[in-house]
């Protein structure tokens, strides 16, 4: 390709971008993006501290969690990305995965281990569907999986991240999928796991701003960008930059990631009460996520460094 049309492309795809649009975005309101932005890089960092440095203790170990949690970190970026360029739809509903993969994550995390199999009483209670002749759950399923090689039990102790292969055939069959429970079900059954502790009434917090931000997946009028436009009076068919919603869209950004934070280290906590040096590693962090006004994480994360 010649060097001039390379060069014409890329400031074509820069324009298209939007970062004239993103140095607006950050002279208008440069104190909460900072804050909301660095948000995403403490929840990244804070994994790896807390795995412990001892052979006794893998990674793999919550791998079905990290999988997701790395893939939240890409999409949150990409979503304050979009942010700032004045896409305030698609950063939506970027948020909205990010809010989803953080759930299911952590769901998944908890069924690859028998003591949150054997105590997921809102799944047995509240997800049954009929396969078959018989009313089952996901709980059966694996049960039955387990049953047939009984040394599935132990892989998946060791590697959580083994059960996307057991829970394959349930995503290509549209009976089958059924079996996944609804939202809603799955952010109860994850209180019910202490996996939302910290957070106060975690069922009616969390499932209020998955249920907001679903009304942007699901192009209601008012939420798509044409729509703010038509509502603050801008032209209609120009990506505009609008101060209100970058400031709505980084209130609800922060409370995703101090959200994303508590599930991380609630998931990760067996970890972190196993080693003093981990705690030590944590509890440095904790001014950190102070400032951050993270408010739930730094009181999840105060408890178990003092533990």
């Amino acid at each position: 390709m010649a060097e001039d049309l390379l060069s014409k492309a890329l400031s074509h795809i820069f324009e298209e971008v939007g970062f004239t649009k993103m140095r607006i975005s950050l002279e208008n309101n440069f104190k909460e993006i900072q804050k909301a932005h660095d948000s995403i890089h403490e929840f990244i960092y804070l994994a790896p501290l807390c795995l412990p440095s001892t052979a006794k203790v893998s990674w793999h170990q919550k791998s079905a969690f990290l999988t997701y949690h790395f893939q939240a970190f890409d999409q949150a970026h990409r979503s304050f990305l979009e942010l700032l360029a004045g896409y305030y739809n698609t950063s939506y509903i970027l948020l909205r995965t990010v809010l989803e993969l953080l759930l299911k994550g952590a769901f998944w995390e908890c069924l690859a281990h028998k003591k949150f199999r054997d105590s997921a009483d809102v799944i047995k209670k509240k997800a049954s569907v009929k396969i078959g002749y018989f009313p089952k759950t996901i709980l059966d399923w694996l049960n039955d999986v387990i049953t047939q090689k009984p040394s599935i039990k132990k892989e998946l102790e060791e590697v959580s991240a083994a059960i996307f292969d057991k829970v394959s055939p349930i995503f290509e069959d549209s009976t089958l999928r059924k079996l996944i429970p609804q939202t809603k079900v799955i952010i109860e059954q994850l209180a019910d796991w202490e996996i939302l502790d910290s957070i106060s009434e975690p069922l009616e917090k969390v499932y209020s701003l998955y249920s907001d931000l679903s009304s942007e997946v699901h192009v209601i009028p008012d939420k798509t960008d044409i729509g703010r436009r038509l509502l603050s009076e801008r032209d209609l068919f120009e990506s505009d930059f609008m101060p209100e919603e970058l400031k709505e869209f980084t209130t609800i950004f922060h409370k995703v990631m101090d959200i994303g934070i508590v599930i991380e280290l609630n998931v990760l906590s067996d970890w972190i009460s196993q080693n003093g040096k981990t705690k030590a590693k944590l509890k440095k962090r904790l001014a950190t996520i102070k400032d951050l006004e993270l408010k739930f994480s730094s009181e999840k994360l105060e408890t178990l460094v003092a533990l």
